[in-house]
């Protein structure tokens, strides 16, 4: 599972140090950038949630792998971290880019939002960098991982609602509204227009949609991966019979199955991977 068809594990393993080093470096420098003109607000938003998740979930992979590389197992609360992070922030990533460009498109248009490299960041470079992560790694996702960003999004849904309810405002006057108590988190998404019900039917229906969006990108990922494992098997089980035709290695056994792949390190991989349902 914390591993990748594509490169070593040593090789894997930087890879997972580079992504979390991207994720924390520059989620710091957001909340260094944010955090003192939004104060406790800056929680609020979906954006900085989802992109908090995705840090931890860079982290405990790349924990994970090292682990892995050593010849240990990893720990069950850095597997089952990891593994939550990831059913909720990969489907998660892609909705809030999507939403985030859907719903301001307008307004950038028109010159009244202006977008700055760290809205980039927050809603697409994130998306791009753990797609990419995605293809890499071997992290399993079906359909019964989207009962977890399922439930998530409901409850940010809900927690907006009770933003709205309380009221709690935000770090700024809005446009909209004299009392800033009554100021939401979204300009877009305010719970005093008839709208609003509306998107958040809308945000509901898209998140089955993701999960069934990145299980089939997880078959497709599956599908090229076992094209490489394959290869690579062929390759060395014709090494091995040249050097059993040359008698370079005539007490050697070519052995072959269509499960089990050994690499040229002589480190096995089982496929397809077979994931613990405690994990």
């Amino acid at each position: 599972m914390f591993t990748s068809p594509y490169m070593s594990q040593e090789n894997y393993v930087r890879f997972r140090g580079l992504w979390a080093a991207i994720f924390v470096v520059v989620g710091l420098w957001d909340q260094i950038v944010l955090l003192p003109s939004h104060g406790i607000h800056y929680y609020f938003f979906l954006t900085h949630q989802t992109r908090l998740i995705q840090s931890l979930g860079q982290i405990t992979e790349w924990m994970a792998a090292r682990s892995v590389s050593q010849g240990e197992v990893a720990s069950a609360c850095v597997s089952k971290t990891s593994m939550l992070c990831f059913a909720i922030g990969q489907p998660l990533s892609l909705l809030v880019a999507f939403g985030y460009w859907l719903l301001i498109w307008p307004d950038v248009q028109s010159g009244k939002e202006t977008v700055d490299w760290l809205s980039v960041y927050n809603h697409g470079g994130t998306t791009v960098l753990l797609i990419i992560s995605f293809f890499i790694s071997r992290m399993p996702y079906n359909c019964s991982c989207g009962g977890w960003v399922v439930t998530y999004g409901a409850l940010y849904l809900a927690w907006t609602y009770i933003h709205f309810l309380l009221p709690l405002g935000m770090h700024e006057d809005c446009e909209d509204h004299e009392d800033p108590n009554d100021c939401p988190i979204y300009d877009q998404f305010d719970w005093h227009n008839s709208r609003t019900p509306l998107l958040a039917l809308l945000a509901v229906v898209l998140l089955p949609v993701a999960v069934l969006l990145y299980s089939g990108l997880r078959r497709l990922r599956d599908c090229c991966t076992e094209k490489v494992e394959h290869a690579e098997l062929l390759g060395d089980n014709m090494i091995n019979m040249e050097h059993v035709e040359n008698g370079e290695n005539g007490n050697t056994e070519l052995k072959t199955s269509t499960n089990t792949f050994q690499s040229k390190k002589g480190e096995v991989s089982q496929w397809p991977l077979q994931v613990p349902r405690d994990v």
